[in-house]
């Protein structure tokens, strides 16, 4: 945390209250510009710790940047890449059911937010071809997407918004790589627990809040400059304070730990080199990826059967489960409070 403080981060009353514990002290961490779309700020909770977007996005700003960003990186990323994502996606599903399996947790029926091409679920009933999946978006492609690939039944919302009807469903909620990007962290984490039943389990991937900050805190504190936003990152996590918060709502950590060290070991959260720094705000243009450039974007589709090697989909089980234990396996993990290492894994337990 020295490393931290050194930057000299100035005490502020926030415009909009924590959406984690609602405090409103908080400390100035970085001034920053989302495209062209919005220009806020990053603070830090005095109360849970949370770093945040303040004022948030709304949910328009988030909906026409995350399309920007979409566009954006379809042209950047070849179709070669976006199958070997899809293959890691698959794999990282097996790996985490085989861990489940392993400590006799076997679900039957989950829910996931967020989820993408969908190949981690799919991943996940190569060890439980009984799971009932369901997948929550926004984007009715994902949806249909789901659907059409992997026959996921889909509901569009978003995860702040409560669904009654869900309530007591599920016994496993997935959320990975999601929750920095949701704009009432605290809905979220509500609605998870509400949707799951007793003894149920929530797993989430979230990238380490100090780390990911660094960069913008770099290019404010030290180069007196807006930084460029243009991911919808809006969360960055505390290790300590996001357990206690999930701690306070009724869950049990099973899981909780940090893991990759290589960002760190090339200064990412400590060194104050240039290279670490944000780009300074160009307030891109979202309209530019959008609106002039969306017919660029090609649809790919995948076929499954040639995506995935055939020994993945039917071979042996026990060899598929080595290889991606090989693969995605964390052999160094470390204590999230201490705020160091790439990502934070957590598997938590609904108490009974």
């Amino acid at each position: 945390m020295a490393q931290h403080d050194a930057l000299d981060d100035r005490p502020l009353v926030r415009n909009e209250p924590c959406r984690l514990c609602g405090n409103t002290p908080a400390h100035l961490l970085a001034e920053t510009d989302y495209w062209d779309i919005r220009s806020t700020r990053i603070v830090r909770c005095d109360g849970c710790g949370l770093m945040q977007l303040d004022p948030m996005l709304t949910a328009e700003d988030t909906a026409r940047g995350a399309l920007a960003y979409h566009v954006e990186e379809s042209l950047r990323v070849s179709r070669h890449e976006q199958e070997r994502n899809l293959v890691r996606n698959y794999r990282r599903g097996v790996h985490f059911a085989a861990g489940l399996q392993s400590r006799g947790i076997s679900p039957q029926h989950m829910l996931e937010f967020g989820p993408g091409s969908g190949y981690f679920a799919e991943g996940m009933r190569r060890v439980f071809p009984q799971l009932q999946v369901v997948v929550m978006d926004v984007v009715p492609e994902v949806l249909v997407a789901n659907k059409r690939d992997h026959g996921f039944a889909g509901i569009r919302s978003m995860p702040e918004t409560h669904q009654a009807e869900l309530d007591g469903r599920f016994d496993l909620i997935v959320a990975r790589d999601i929750l920095e990007h949701v704009i009432d962290i605290g809905a979220v984490l509500r609605n998870a627990h509400r949707y799951l039943r007793p003894g149920g389990h929530l797993h989430f991937i979230t990238p380490n809040g100090h780390e990911d900050v660094w960069k913008h805190r770099l290019r404010w504190r030290l180069g007196g400059e807006r930084s460029e936003l243009l991911i919808n990152h809006v969360n960055y996590f505390d290790g300590a304070g996001l357990r206690k918060h999930l701690e306070g709502l009724g869950f049990d950590a099973v899981q909780y730990y940090t893991y990759d060290m290589k960002p760190r070991r090339r200064g990412r959260g400590w060194s104050k080199a240039r290279k670490q720094w944000a780009p300074v705000s160009a307030k891109h243009r979202s309209a530019e990826f959008t609106e002039e450039r969306l017919h660029e974007v090609q649809d790919f589709r995948f076929n499954k059967d040639e995506v995935l090697p055939a020994w993945y989909r039917k071979g042996s089980l026990p060899l598929l489960r080595m290889l991606c234990a090989y693969q995605h396996g964390h052999l160094l993990r470390i204590d999230p409070a201490r705020n160091i290492g790439h990502e934070i894994h957590g598997l938590f337990r609904k108490r009974d």
